[in-house]
């Protein structure tokens, strides 16, 4: 997983970004933290050797964290569950709770969004915290 990361970050990420255009991505380093440090019990300081390694030190200026409990999570799908999210209700809380000790830990770099409410009112908040990193006002 972070070998891909490590290929990801050097062939498309890292020259986007020298290129000057902004990157968004769908899951880095923290979910790395949160999925097998706190989900399966790897310890914490490795992962996080590891995912820096991978990155080359590269961090996002902003994590946007749709928060929202394992249960309604679970309501919500609708397909089949894969492996991960077949792996039951404690490492699903223990996930959770492991993306929300990041995002206290760095609030600077990390926004929470209730991802409980309506799809729209989801998808406003992320816009509204995407745009005030970037310094625009709307």
């Amino acid at each position: 997983m972070v070998a891909a990361r490590a290929e990801h970050v050097a062939a498309v990420i890292r020259p986007t970004i020298e290129s000057g255009t902004n990157v968004v991505c769908d899951r880095f380093s923290g979910s790395t933290v949160a999925y097998q440090g706190y989900g399966r019990g790897l310890p914490i300081e490795d992962v996080l050797v590891a995912c820096e390694l991978a990155t080359d030190g590269l961090n996002p200026d902003l994590n946007v964290l749709l928060d929202v409990d394992p249960e309604t999570a679970h309501l919500r799908r609708s397909r089949k569950d894969d492996e991960i999210e077949s792996a039951g209700d404690d490492f699903h809380a223990r996930v959770r709770a492991g993306f929300l000790a990041l995002a206290a830990a760095d609030p600077g770099h990390w926004v929470v969004i209730d991802a409980s409410l309506a799809l729209a009112d989801v998808g406003r908040a992320v816009d509204a915290a995407v745009l005030a990193r970037l310094g625009i006002s709307v």
